[in-house]
């Protein structure tokens, strides 16, 4: 069962206590979602040859992911200039609109990252075996490796705290090749398991970005890259999820997982420094408060129409 607080009322005080501070761009919205995690392969000319879901579902959300996953068609992945069989941990998230006759799923988002340390791992090894691994039609990105070095999480912002508000906040950082942040942008934030009023729920969760994205200024990185070229901005961003939890049920980094949560989210918001095609799209609903996402996956879907598509 799904935990709603009501706190149009106690937020009153809380957005109060902040109205210097101006709601960011765009308005949020009340959605339903869940992470399924899994494993896909794709031929040499993009197709689907297996995959498997490692989550455990409904089985009638089951059967609806089942129908969708094979008809999937991505961009071939070239090692050494030929296409070639390639396998990657998947992460799909999934949407839920309420309609006159129950439930409208949608695919929110498809994320192609290592779920644990081990896929992680297998991810960097076989990044070192193909260097001039590339999507078909693209020139191989440079090779960088980014891990954290000294994230202090931001504190609980007191007005929300009081009255319980959990949420998360994605935020895009683009570092100096030294590891320092150079920029950060709050991409898309959430509020998790409440309701109340828009304007008071967006403000809240502005309070959120701007309590992480202040946090995240003094964050420091290590940054290592093969060769002397240059790095660009895209190669040196990176995507750090922020959770503001009080240890509610299904608030954890586990409560997307296989069942539903509620949400009310901001629109997802394009980094200034990334290019307007910028091939990965991730949101506040895909990564845990664990996970840190830094280059590009090669995975790319072909048909984009897939994003948004009914199951």
């Amino acid at each position: 069962m799904i935990r709603i607080s009501m706190v149009s009322v106690l937020l009153v005080a809380a957005a109060s206590a902040s109205a210097q501070a101006p709601v960011g761009p765009g308005k949020g919205e009340s959605v339903l979602t869940m992470r399924v995690d899994g494993e896909l392969s794709i031929d040499p000319e993009g197709r689907v040859m297996d995959y498997r879901i490692t989550t455990k579902l409904d089985p009638q959300v089951e059967k609806l992911v089942r129908r969708a996953v094979p008809a999937w068609r991505f961009k071939p992945i070239l090692v050494d200039g030929k296409a070639a069989i390639a396998t990657s941990p998947m992460r799909i998230t999934l949407a839920a609109e309420e309609m006159a006759q129950g439930y409208r799923v949608t695919v929110d988002n498809v994320v192609f990252r290592p779920n644990t340390t081990q896929q992680y791992e297998a991810e960097q090894a076989s990044k070192k075996a193909h260097p001039r691994m590339s999507v078909a039609g693209e020139a191989p990105a440079p090779l960088v490796w980014i891990t954290s070095k000294r994230l202090q999480p931001p504190k609980y912002p007191s007005e929300l705290q009081r009255v319980g508000v959990e949420g998360m906040v994605l935020l895009n950082l683009r570092l100096n090749p030294d590891g320092t942040v150079a920029e950060v942008f709050a991409a898309q934030s959430s509020l998790l398991n409440v309701k109340g009023g828009s304007s008071l729920l967006d403000r809240a969760r502005t309070m959120l970005e701007r309590n992480a994205s202040a946090a995240a200024k003094r964050w420091t990185f290590d940054v290592a890259s093969e060769g002397q070229s240059p790095l660009s901005a895209e190669a040196l961003t990176v995507r750090v999820p922020v959770d503001y939890m009080l240890g509610s049920p299904g608030a954890g980094p586990e409560g997307l997982t296989g069942t539903w949560r509620h949400e009310f989210r901001g629109p997802n918001l394009a980094a200034p420094w990334l290019p307007a095609d910028h091939a990965s799209r991730v949101g506040v609903s895909d990564l845990n408060g664990n996970e840190m996402l830094a280059g590009v996956s090669p995975f790319e879907l072909s048909d984009k129409s897939v994003i948004g598509k009914s199951l």
